[in-house]
């Protein structure tokens, strides 16, 4: 039932927009992005389309700021773990990183589409805004990384993590292939081919953070 009660308080507003955000985000774990539309969250919120676009402009702008979302509590999580001190081997934190992503699927399948369609069908300001932000989260999180991992060179955290974004980028829709080559490689013994996220990505991590680091 759509109610379409107008929001006019800023805290009222700031209420209906987390409820925008949080519908989006339940329906995003079982849709895929193309057929997750914009009526079915306003459906979900009890508001009308029309209303929805008083809080994000459109379908890009709205998964961009749930990636945000999601990707803030991954910085989060990050942050604590390395607050905690010591020291990481290339070998343990890539298992670290791999942990903390593959634990938060719903980022991980918004990951691929950053470049390709969030980062479209958004405003320059928007677009300022959110590589702002991330370099924000950039800033608190390298030096971290970087103490705690001997031998990464300077600026070698922010590298890191940006590559680690392209790897997740290219490897999760590898490891969600179509029913048609799910089917193909079970039929025909060639599931080996299949990849797997979660042996694959903490092994391409651990890869690429034995090539930053210094010999």
């Amino acid at each position: 039932m759509v109610f379409n009660v107008r929001a006019r308080s800023d805290e009222a507003k700031r209420e209906r927009r987390d409820q925008i955000l949080s519908a989006a985000r339940n329906l995003w774990q079982t849709y895929r992005y193309p057929d997750l539309t914009l009526a079915a969250i306003a459906t979900e919120v009890g508001v009308t389309k029309a209303a929805l676009f008083a809080y994000f402009p459109s379908k890009e702008d709205l998964f961009l700021t749930l990636y945000e979302t999601l990707l803030g509590e991954w910085f989060a999580a990050l942050d604590r773990h390395l607050l905690l001190g010591g020291t990481h081997t290339p070998e343990s934190l890539a298992r670290t990183l791999g942990t903390l992503t593959l634990e938060r699927p719903e980022l991980t399948r918004l990951i691929p589409l950053l470049a390709t369609i969030l980062e479209h069908n958004i405003t320059p300001e928007r677009a300022l805004t959110h590589k702002t932000w991330v370099a924000g989260h950039l800033a608190q999180t390298v030096p971290l990384l970087e103490t705690a991992l001997p031998g990464l060179p300077d600026g070698g955290g922010r590298r890191l993590l940006t590559y680690t974004q392209a790897l997740i980028a290219g490897l999760q829709p590898m490891s969600e292939p179509s029913p048609a080559v799910c089917r193909a490689l079970d039929d025909t013994g060639l599931a080996a081919l299949h990849l797997r996220l979660d042996t694959a990505l903490p092994d391409a991590l651990g890869a690429l953070i034995r090539g930053l680091c210094r010999p």
